[in-house]
């Protein structure tokens, strides 16, 4: 039987290829199963994501998937949130007189206590290792510090995306790509707060995800302020392109005569286009927190 690999994902988001059970078929295992594997630390639980055969020259991963969770897990489980939090409290009185605020947002033990994970965040890069060692001590285990970036804290406090469904980096995303000025211009999006930023307070991702798709469908529609003529019928004259919409190939006209007219981009010709968005320079990125501005 061809080994099988499964995805798992951890609640700090990150997903660990894992083998599955020997003799274990796609069947046995349903996908969103809580289970325990067994990566290099010790012990943990995570979600089943995805499981796939391995691939032909590909190596086998090292972790493994042990079983399902099973109910008399949940005590455990239960124990271990208990003593997480008593770990953040600790934590948090360490760090209480740091001169930058610190928030720590996640605390966790894995299933055997083995390692206990913390994700803070901070305005500036805040180094806090110096406390590690009185908690490991204390709780004796190894603790894994992080501070991470104002999209990750998103993903880990959980949201609600501006679409009315669960924020991406709360259900699947799991790397932020680098997202440009440039991607919400080409997508006619205003470049204001309101409109271009996210629940994070940074540039929404699905830019980057619409990006290549929306360049595409605007290559033979006329750009903003060029002068087209409109040929439907009963609707002939001369005016100016005042907006676009990519997705459906149409465009909003004003005629010389003050009309606003909505056509699409086969019942018009193009007298006078105007000078198209310079895609050749990128413009600014984000820093390193997070934080843009309009070129």
């Amino acid at each position: 039987m061809q080994p099988l690999i499964a995805h798992i994902q951890m609640p700090e988001g990150n997903v660990l290829h894992c083998q599955m059970p020997e003799g274990a078929d796609e069947g046995a295992f349903t996908l969103g199963d809580c289970c325990l594997c067994e990566p290099d630390y010790g012990q943990d639980a995570g979600r089943l994501v995805k499981v796939e055969p391995l691939q032909p020259h590909a190596g086998v991963p090292s972790f493994r998937v042990l079983r399902k969770l099973a109910p008399e897990d949940a005590a455990a489980i239960e124990a271990n949130a208990e003593l997480a939090q008593k770990a953040k409290q600790a934590f948090v009185l360490s760090v209480r007189y740091e001169k930058t605020p610190v928030k720590v947002l996640h605390t966790r033990f894995s299933f055997g206590r083995e390692r206990l994970f913390i994700r803070y965040s901070a305005a500036v890069a805040v180094d806090l290792r110096r406390f590690v060692s009185q908690i490991q001590r204390d709780y004796k285990t190894q603790v894994d510090l992080w501070q991470v970036s104002v999209r990750h804290e998103a993903s880990l406090v959980g949201c609600i995306g501006v679409c009315g469904r669960e924020a991406c980096c709360c259900a699947w995303q799991r790397q932020f790509p680098n997202v440009g000025t440039r991607m919400a211009k080409a997508q006619d999006v205003a470049l204001n707060p309101v409109t271009a930023n996210g629940r994070c307070g940074r540039i929404k991702c699905c830019f980057a995800f619409e990006f290549e798709q929306y360049c595409k469908m605007g290559q033979d529609l006329p750009e903003a302020g060029s002068t087209v003529r409109c040929l439907s019928e009963g609707e002939d004259g001369t005016g100016v392109v005042i907006e676009r919409n990519v997705m459906c190939g149409r465009m909003t006209v004003r005629t010389q005569g003050g009309r606003i007219l909505k056509v699409l981009n086969d019942k018009v010709a193009v007298i006078h286009a105007a000078r198209p968005v310079n895609q050749t320079r990128e413009d600014n990125h984000e820093d390193s927190i997070g934080e843009w501005s309009e070129p």
